[in-house]
């Protein structure tokens, strides 16, 4: 009786965390007036340079020329179709943590979610997007198992939209044709594959620290990290 009490209980946590996970990608109204194409295509840009010649001439490669909309979604597609899923993927050394986690997609074709976290970032603040953040979070995936993860949220004219170019990747080699479930998608537009439950977003200062320590943690740590943070 106990067991299926304690399943029944974490079921219902999982179920809240889904909800408030979802409600964190963003609200109302607004989005269902507003297409993403116009939505990108009126966002006063500010480029932000990654520091990195190799970098900025790479990303200016990618993303080419047109709209924000269209250099966002080449950009975007780019990352889905052509960087594997890889745990070990390759690192630079310039100095700079978060740009050495975006060599591996941008240079070695192959990264890990927390690599194209770091594209997809100095991807869209390259091509000028505000509000760029890498949560760290868990998703539920297609079998139901809990898996740590990292994507991109992008908060637009106070819209929260999710962007996952690593899971769009997985599912394009799933299914061999890009479906774009995961391209700036809020909780009225995204439809799940996986559910996410954020549990936090790591910042340019201390977001080191914090993806370091989770990582050596392991499982254990973050499942504590994900309860501690869920209370406040």
């Amino acid at each position: 009786m106990k067991s299926k009490t304690g399943k029944r209980l974490f079921s219902a946590a999982l179920t809240m965390a889904a909800v408030l996970g979802m409600m964190m990608l963003g609200a109302p109204a607004a989005h269902a007036r507003a297409s993403v194409q116009d939505t990108l295509n009126s966002v006063k840009l500010t480029p932000v340079s990654t520091g990195n010649s190799k970098y900025d001439a790479k990303l200016a490669a990618i993303v080419g020329a047109g709209s924000t909309y269209e250099r966002v979604l080449r950009g975007y597609t780019w990352l889905a179709e052509n960087v594997t899923h890889n745990e070990y993927a390759p690192k630079d050394n310039t100095g700079n943590y978060w740009l050495d986690l975006a060599y591996g997609p941008l240079f070695a074709n192959r990264g890990s979610c927390k690599n194209y976290s770091a594209a997809v970032y100095y991807m869209l603040r390259y091509i000028g997007l505000p509000g760029v953040q890498r949560p760290v979070g868990f998703v539920i995936n297609r079998s139901g198992r809990i898996q740590y993860h990292k994507w991109n949220v992008v908060t637009l004219g106070g819209i929260r939209y999710l962007v996952d170019a690593h899971i769009e990747s997985s599912e394009y080699r799933r299914s061999g044709s890009m479906s774009y479930k995961f391209f700036f998608k809020t909780v009225f537009t995204y439809r799940p594959t996986p559910v996410y439950l954020p549990i936090g977003v790591t910042f340019e200062a201390g977001g080191r620290l914090l993806e370091q320590t989770l990582d050596l943690l392991g499982e254990p740590g973050r499942f504590m990290y994900s309860a501690i943070s869920s209370l406040f």
